[in-house]
């Protein structure tokens, strides 16, 4: 096993030898769940048995002692496993290949950490899938999929430009443009009960006007007057979970927070 393809290598480096990192119990999961193949995986003493077992074969696992893990990683590691797999590739968007059900649509969603944490959040919340639109951070970023708890890896993604906004309408899609314009509407009162799209921008610059012109209608999240944004990843938290709610479930009861009972 060459153990200096963990070591040191960059973003950019594991991306062009076809390549992702899994850091951690959770992420190496999502990679065997995802079906992709375990180049290589090194895991403590105390966790050989597991992993040797799960790997039924298909691919060596390796023992090290957990400061030698730390080292592999870069940074101090807790969770006693680390994995390389092949990286999956991400197919443009068509016809053909729509997920089903709501989707999260992102735009020029630099940083990884918040890109990351918009997946895991879409996927808590039943997301169908991901599609990125140009200037995204990698979703298979070491970064990106440690925050997504590596569920880029278990939810269909697809690439896509401002084109998309057709072909969303025509599978019978209402796409939602987060932006913060005096005719956004709160996410309680948006039409439709069918699958929904939302669609985020960066946070500093937030969508392209051509974008969020050619979306359905737009959306944000009301604030106290005295605050001007909120972070991207909160603020997408919110409308996903005001917008992707499973169809025909309560609203949170205002004195609780919880769905009211019965």
């Amino acid at each position: 096993m060459d153990l200096d393809l963990f070591r040191g290598l960059r973003d950019a480096d594991y991306r062009r030898r076809g390549l992702v990192v899994a850091e951690g119990r959770i992420v190496t999961e999502k990679i065997l769940e995802a079906g992709l193949r375990v180049r290589a995986l090194v895991c403590v003493p105390s966790a050989r048995g597991e992993w040797e077992s799960r790997s039924e074969g298909r691919f060596e696992v390796q023992v090290l002692p957990r400061s030698e893990i730390e080292n592999l990683a870069g940074f101090p590691f807790h969770r006693g496993v680390l994995a390389l797999a092949d990286r999956p590739e991400i197919p443009p968007l068509d016809a053909e290949n729509l997920p089903a059900g709501h989707l999260l649509w992102l735009w020029n969603v630099t940083d990884p950490d918040n890109l990351g944490s918009l997946i895991r959040t879409a996927a808590a919340l039943g997301a169908g899938g991901i599609l990125l639109g140009p200037g995204c951070a990698d979703p298979y970023g070491r970064k990106a999929l440690r925050t997504s708890m590596g569920n880029s890896l278990t939810r269909p993604i697809r690439t896509t430009d401002q084109d998309a906004v057709p072909l969303l309408r025509a599978a019978g899609r209402a796409v939602y443009a987060a932006a913060l314009t005096p005719d956004a509407r709160t996410p309680e009162s948006l039409p439709g009960a069918g699958p929904r799209v939302l669609v985020l921008g960066n946070e500093g610059w937030g969508l392209p006007a051509e974008l969020s012109d050619a979306c359905d209608l737009r959306v944000a999240v009301p604030m106290a007057r005295d605050v001007d944004s909120l972070n991207v990843g909160a603020a997408g938290a919110i409308l996903l979970y005001v917008l992707f709610r499973p169809l025909g479930s309560a609203a949170p009861s205002e004195e609780t927070g919880l769905p009211p009972s019965g």
